[in-house]
């Protein structure tokens, strides 16, 4: 009896084509399984043409799954089908199956009573995803129907993006984010041990030495890390128990075209699952994950604002057409002398990551951003029945938006990572021009007074020649003016072009 192995899609033909469909709900390793009648190219003419024949014992979708044995094209070549996946194997039933292929007439079932165990044991592998529940037991990976907490998912951590240069050059900015920010000794700084005698070393050790070595090493380090990330801002780990070693960044379009009102990269959220390099049935490894564009997961997520404007993540149980994950590795770019990934969304951010540590204490308060709460575990919510799946950071109401990737990182020893970035969330950076509010060209920097909404950070703020306060608005990118006594709010207006965007509320004051 001969062996043949269940075809899947990209799979190629003798005729130098290839499979271009497959079933949607059953996969090997994230890779959909190729049925009779689907679709494959030919490599001589261009043409497209349908798989013809199938395993008349194996069905999925209502439609015979192909294979290596009873599966071929219909191109004028027709070409065989060559498996690049032999996961599954099955066992001809006869030698004259071998080349009769199956119409699609012929009555089947999924597993009929003389199937051989080859393909007893295939037909009931789970569909390997990068994240499932561990509420499903070994062997299910199908998505959870009721609310769980993200634990029972993965260790997570939430990112938030510190521009570079905000806390440096506030006018009272507190006094450990201005040593935070302070540049990290050069290599070449570090005075040098004095020269002892053979002697002196083998009396009392050489722990001078490997000290200065010690101090040098981690001082190039944190100089690469720094050349790494400048210009790009630092994430800082706000929540959770996910982290890597190194040092990540985000570099965006807005970011680094900075002046006045540019958006800072808002908040990131990371996941790990399983363990590196494990080999349980149910999760796709690292390997076969690494060739992958898209990966199913059974868990995604967003950011959302609550009800006090507050970005939180939530997450979202995916079932299968609602579960791929656009999979990306991170490559080496000369330009920051890191590894890198551009994110394939409208407005671009590059991700950044260093494996060398930068050395520097990114401080909490940016003054720019309120910070994501998390007062406990993420929800992790089954889709709404009428949930269309977007992967555009500007979805329609109905729709959810998942600007989520999983990156393969260029090392061993850190599993592939999950994230999500906030694309939607926009905090507008103030204005450090000269002068600072075009506008208002007489405004000067003045004392912050006023807390922004949710605590934690006040507004930046600038006063006039006639006394009168500007404080900016960080979540619309404009300033709130008030009468030199604080009590009269005159209205919102554009920092650059001095029009009034929002009319004065009688309710707003402000401390003088």
């Amino acid at each position: 009896m001969a062996k043949g192995y269940i075809l899947h899609m990209y799979d190629p033909t003798t005729c130098g084509g290839r499979i271009l469909d497959g079933a949607p709900n059953r996969r090997t390793n994230g890779t959909s399984i190729a049925r009779m009648g689907d679709r494959v190219s030919c490599g001589k003419d261009g043409n497209i043409y349908r798989i013809v024949g199938g395993i008349g014992w194996i069905k999925t979708d209502g439609r015979l799954v192909a294979g290596s044995l009873h599966s071929f094209s219909s191109c004028p070549c027709n070409a065989k089908i060559i498996p690049q996946i032999t996961v599954q194997a099955y066992d001809s039933l006869s030698e004259s199956r071998m080349f009769s292929p199956v119409v699609a007439t012929t009555p089947s079932t999924v597993v009929s009573s003389h199937l051989s165990p080859v393909v007893s044991r295939a037909a009931l592998l789970p569909v390997p995803v990068f994240a499932k529940s561990r509420e499903r037991g070994t062997g299910n990976t199908d998505a959870g129907k009721q609310q769980e907490p993200h634990t029972n998912f993965a260790e997570m951590g939430l990112f938030r993006a510190a521009p570079a240069a905000d806390a440096a050059i506030d006018f009272d900015a507190p006094q450990h984010a201005q040593t935070a920010k302070k540049k990290p000794p050069a290599p070449e700084d570090i005075s040098k041990p004095k020269k002892r005698s053979a002697l002196y070393k083998w009396l009392n050790g050489n722990h001078e030495e490997i000290q200065y070595q010690a101090a040098v090493a981690a001082a190039a380090s944190a100089s690469r890390a720094q050349t790494a990330t400048a210009g790009a801002g630092v994430l800082e780990q706000v929540a959770g128990r996910f982290a890597t070693y190194g040092t990540w960044a985000v570099q965006g379009t807005e970011i680094a075209a900075g002046g006045v009102g540019a958006s800072v990269a808002g908040f990131l959220v990371g996941m790990m699952p399983g363990k590196l390099n494990e080999g349980e049935q149910d999760f796709i490894d690292r390997m076969r994950l690494a060739q992958m564009r898209e990966a199913p997961s059974r868990v995604r997520f967003t950011w959302e604002d609550s009800s006090n404007g507050h970005p939180v993540p939530h997450g979202y149980h995916t079932p299968p057409g609602k579960d791929m994950v656009r999979v990306r590795k991170m490559e080496w770019d000369r330009r920051y002398e890191a590894y890198t990934f551009a994110t394939e969304e409208e407005k671009s951010v590059t991700i950044i990551w260093t494996p060398d540590h930068s050395d520097v204490n990114t401080p909490s308060n940016t003054g720019n951003q309120t910070p994501p709460r998390l007062s406990g575990a993420i929800p992790v919510d089954p889709l709404p029945d009428d949930s269309r799946i977007a992967t555009t950071t500007t979805p329609a109401p109905d729709e959810k938006s998942f600007a989520d990737y999983i990156l393969i990182l260029p090392v061993s020893d850190i599993p592939p990572i999950y994230i999500y970035l906030n694309a939607d969330h926009k905090y507008h950076v103030a204005p450090r021009g000269t002068p600072p509010l075009p506008a208002f060209p007489d405004a000067k920097t003045a004392k912050k007074r006023t807390p922004v909404k949710g605590g934690g950070t006040l507004r930046s703020r600038w006063k006039d020649s006639k006394g009168r306060i500007f404080e900016w608005d960080s979540q619309h990118g404009t300033v709130e003016m008030y009468d030199r006594s604080g009590r009269n709010h005159l209205g919102e207006f554009d920092p650059v072009s001095g029009e009034q965007t929002k009319p004065a509320d009688p309710t707003r004051r402000v401390e003088k």
